[in-house]
């Protein structure tokens, strides 16, 4: 019998910058722990430290623009509809 898959509930872009903040500021952490080590392998290590810091923060920031346009677009839709509940909005019959 094939193991049912339990489906995830989707999160939300709030919930998503949360997790890349903690994620950015582990790797931030590393990296300092990484810059201050005197072994060989530590600048590939450093390397790639820095690539995945750069990606984090591009996706956390974007992550960040889609939530504030999430809100600028639902207070927008409000507005609208309220204003169509009243009657004195630009489409009102």
């Amino acid at each position: 019998m094939a193991k049912r898959l339990r489906q995830m509930k989707p999160g939300d872009v709030g919930q998503l910058a949360s997790v890349l903040w903690r994620a950015v500021k582990h790797l931030e952490r590393h990296l300092d722990e990484v810059a201050t080590s005197e072994a060989e392998d530590s600048r590939t290590e450093l390397c790639k430290l820095v690539h995945a810091l750069s990606q984090s923060a591009g996706v956390y920031l974007r992550a960040l623009e889609v939530g504030q346009l999430e809100e600028r677009i639902g207070a927008l839709e409000a507005a609208q509809k309220a204003q169509t509940e009243q009657g004195t909005g630009r489409w009102a019959a």
